[in-house]
């Protein structure tokens, strides 16, 4: 069943934990070194308070670095995490592609 919601589209699918951390990556390497977490939450469309909390666990993961610039934390992507955006991207490439097919997937071959 098709629901659209109250602007005639479909409601936004929920982002998944690696969707988020990927665009916090992405946002985080745009401004190389520089990423303020203002600027991160506008960019990845995040609150600050969840977004803290991402760039914590991605610090942890050592996908993100962090240091202290005028008493506020900045931060920078770390080579594993430019590891981790290739992955992801690569991935998504190939879900999609797979996706792509759905009717014939769903047919059984005939003979």
């Amino acid at each position: 069943m098709d629901r659209a919601g109250p602007n005639g589209r479909p409601p936004a699918r929920r982002r998944e934990a690696t969707d988020l951390y990927a665009t916090v990556l992405e946002v985080v390497k745009r401004y190389h070194g520089h990423a303020r977490v203002t600027r991160v939450s506008y960019g990845a469309g995040m609150p600050v308070d969840r977004l803290k909390r991402s760039l914590d666990r991605l610090v942890v993961l050592g996908l993100l670095r962090s240091e202290e610039q005028d008493g506020r934390p900045v931060y920078d992507i770390t080579p594993r995490g430019q590891e981790f955006l290739d992955t992801y991207w690569r991935m998504r490439a190939y879900v999609e592609l797979l996706g792509t097919d759905r009717e014939s997937s769903a047919r059984p071959p005939t003979a």
